[in-house]
């Protein structure tokens, strides 16, 4: 294990998506700062990607020893149908090199009251290259290039970025149980935190494989518990179409709060959340030769927080969006 142990717990706050991490497991005991980042400054790694036509890599990079490892909640997958036709196992085994850009993108509008609104998009697309080990296929390398956004500052700011490498260990559902990173020398803790999210937030909504063999027309549900700023149930209805070659899943998706409680972030101070709204749908064809499927998953909703003075709610619009495409 590299350094500490982490869980990151994904929260909103004002226009920007951060990061608050709690120290779990074992360490030292010290609090982390933001993410991955440490407050030695670590030697730069930067190292290249493998080729395209690469397979598997025999002798992985090391990472540097400040990484740190976070773990992901893992999703509860109930299989409702099996389908029509002979079923098949269904499970994601990389064999070979996979170039990306994963694209994600947040978005958070707030207004209080009459006030004027205030918030927007966030976007940032990584490009990578994932490629699994020979001694364990599910054990696999992110070999990352500079990320970029519409925003000019943002881009400047994970130019650092570049050459870096995760470490991400998947499930045979496609899901990822924990990935490994750590902190380039020079990043600000702000463009760490939106590094670090960009990753979190897309593999808290990969879409996950039944452990049963299944047919065309199958269907499942998967449910996840999610610690944020509230505490989310999210559910996803898949439903599997495409071939046997490509498969295809469909997914709906819903995530609402278990209570009405909302943290805010950076301070002891709770709200009471009145309305709440988060759901969409994505499609992601599968090919259980590579990491993560093509494709993604796109949530919009609302939510209004109430304080104590009832006149002043926090009525906030909220999305996300994520989408693996190619590099």
């Amino acid at each position: 294990m590299h350094g500490k142990r982490l869980r990151l717990v994904p929260v909103v706050a004002t226009s920007t998506v951060v990061l608050v991490t709690a120290l779990a497991g074992c360490g030292d005991g010290d609090s982390a700062g933001a993410g991955a980042s440490s407050s030695v400054a670590p030697a730069r790694q930067s190292v290249a990607a493998p080729a395209a036509t690469a397979g598997c890599v025999a002798t992985p990079p090391a990472l540097p020893s400040h990484a740190v490892t976070v773990d992901v909640p893992q999703a509860k997958v109930v299989l409702d149908s099996p389908g029509t036709g002979a079923p098949r196992a269904l499970t994601v085994r990389p064999t070979a090199v996979a170039e990306y850009a994963l694209f994600t993108n947040s978005l958070q509008v707030s207004q209080v009251g009459t006030e004027p609104p205030s918030g927007g998009n966030r976007d940032v697309t990584l490009p990578m290259v994932a490629q699994p080990t020979c001694a364990d296929p599910l054990d696999v390398y992110l070999f990352f290039a500079a990320p970029r956004s519409t925003d000019a500052a943002t881009t400047q700011a994970l130019e650092v970025e570049a050459g870096s490498v995760a470490r991400v260990r998947l499930a045979p559902s496609g899901e990822v149980r924990a990935f490994t990173l750590a902190a380039p020398p020079g990043v600000s803790a702000e463009a760490q935190s939106t590094f670090e999210q960009a990753l979190l937030q897309t593999f808290l909504r990969l879409v996950p494989l039944p452990a049963e063999p299944v047919a065309p027309g199958a269907t499942w549900t998967v449910t996840r518990s999610i610690r944020a700023d509230s505490t989310l149930t999210q559910t996803m209805q898949v439903t599997l179409g495409g071939t046997v070659e490509r498969p295809e899943l469909k997914a709906k998706v819903d995530e609402s709060p278990d209570d009405s409680v909302f943290r805010v972030p950076g301070s002891g101070t709770t709200l009471t959340i009145e309305s709440y709204t988060s759901e969409g749908n994505g499609t992601i064809e599968i090919d259980p030769a590579r990491a993560f499927g093509q494709g993604g998953v796109q949530l919009e909703g609302g939510r209004t927080l109430l304080g104590d003075d009832p006149a002043k709610k926090l009525t906030q619009k909220t999305g996300s969006v994520y989408r693996f495409g190619p590099k």
